[in-house]
């Protein structure tokens, strides 16, 4: 195996394995998430982080109402608008029990219990 030795060939190659690591974690952490939907609004929890995604442009925020196994209760906030993007993930180190999608001034979806 011959080894690169120019500066572009080395940014090259860690480019690419460091995008194949970053495709193996977003696939692993989605993977075991649960995605729920309130109208084009999302959801999404896995065992200890939830995250929002506003797919409404309407002008109405969009966040996930957390409950925890701890007796936490907290909001996830999508934070970027309805750009097309998921808000980043959010937690407090306790395993999820229950959450839902809400918007602001129209209410909340149902509640998904997370196994």
């Amino acid at each position: 195996m011959k080894i690169a030795k120019s500066p572009k060939a080395l940014l090259r190659a860690t480019t690419v394995v460091g995008a194949a690591v970053l495709i193996g974690v977003a696939t692993t952490t989605s993977a075991s998430a649960v995605v729920i939907s309130h109208g084009s609004n999302k959801g999404e929890a896995s065992s200890t982080q939830a995250r929002a995604y506003d797919g409404e442009y309407d002008g109405n925020g969009v966040y996930v109402d957390v409950y925890t196994l701890n007796g936490g209760h907290y909001s996830v906030w999508d934070g970027n608008g309805s750009d097309g993007t998921w808000g980043p993930w959010s937690g407090n180190g306790s395993r999820i029990t229950k959450f839902r999608v809400c918007e602001d001034r129209t209410g909340c979806g149902d509640w998904a219990y997370n196994p």
